[in-house]
């Protein structure tokens, strides 16, 4: 007979697995300290006493000593000694520092002498080096064809300055110029006068009166023409000083000449130093 199914029996909670011997808990193990860092060194595998290094090669037998030197008493007579090796060897840093200083003393000398030099040329271009030509007293001294005389005397008062005061002394120079030829008619420009004493110091002049023409064509060659200077010096120096003369290199035609012959002479001249110095001794 056919009867309906048995509903299955209701689903109830799963059991629990049963924990083998292997899941058990055992006993606490305990492990010793142990050193993590640095690490420890490990054991060598080389026994006591051996070693894989090379050992270095033992000489025979020592090398000799340094040989002590000897005494200067023990030298023999006429050998040099250590201590005289030691000086003539030690002088090398010497002359290598006085090579060394002896061409910084020349680039200097170089430096500071080159521009000296230049400058002395410029200053001489200017102020030409002085030649000087003695005259003794009475003579007479002969430059670019004039020949010159000058007298000198003492004097209390000058018109065109008055009196010299005290402690000074008015010197009156007549200077004379005489033209030897045609080229020193046209020297005719007016020198310049010093009064110099012997221990270098000197006093300017001033021409006060001429005796030449005014007219240049009424020069003629072997006629003396005067110049009259008077200077102020100290008192007591008045009968030392000298009288230098320095004639002018300017000249200057006896006619009035056109522009162009101007031009023309003023191209073909050549311009003189005024470094001729006549020096009238007493």
């Amino acid at each position: 007979m056919t009867g309906t199914p048995a509903p299955p029996p209701a689903a109830g909670p799963a059991p629990e697995p049963a924990l083998g011997p292997s899941w058990e808990p055992g006993p606490r193990r305990i492990f010793p300290d142990e050193q993590v860092w640095p690490p420890v060194p490990r054991p060598s595998r080389e026994s006591p006493g051996s070693s894989t290094q090379p050992f270095p090669a033992v000489p025979a037998e020592p090398p000799p000593a340094a040989p002590v030197p000897a005494s200067p008493a023990a030298a023999p007579a006429g050998a040099p000694s250590p201590e005289a090796g030691a000086v003539r060897t030690a002088p090398a840093p010497r002359r290598r520092t006085a090579l060394r200083l002896g061409a910084l003393l020349v680039a200097v000398a170089l430096a500071v002498g080159i521009p000296s030099w230049e400058g002395y040329r410029f200053y001489r271009a200017g102020i030409p080096a002085l030649h000087h030509h003695t005259v003794e007293p009475g003579g007479s001294g002969t430059l670019m064809h004039v020949s010159w005389q000058a007298g000198i005397e003492r004097a209390d008062s000058v018109p065109e300055f008055g009196e010299a005061g005290p402690g000074r002394a008015w010197l009156k120079i007549t200077l004379t110029r005489t033209a030897l030829d045609a080229e020193g008619l046209v020297r005719r420009g007016e020198p310049e006068v010093r009064l110099v004493h012997p221990d270098g110091r000197s006093w300017q002049t001033a021409i006060v009166g001429s005796d030449l023409p005014v007219e240049a064509a009424e020069l003629r060659v072997g006629v003396p023409y005067r110049y009259e200077a008077a200077g102020l010096v100290p008192e007591e120096i008045a009968d030392d000083v000298e009288v230098h003369v320095v004639p002018s290199t300017i000249r200057v035609p006896l006619r009035d000449e056109s522009v162009a012959e101007q031009v023309g002479r003023a191209g073909t001249e050549k311009t003189e130093p005024r470094d001729q110095v006549l020096v009238f001794t007493r």
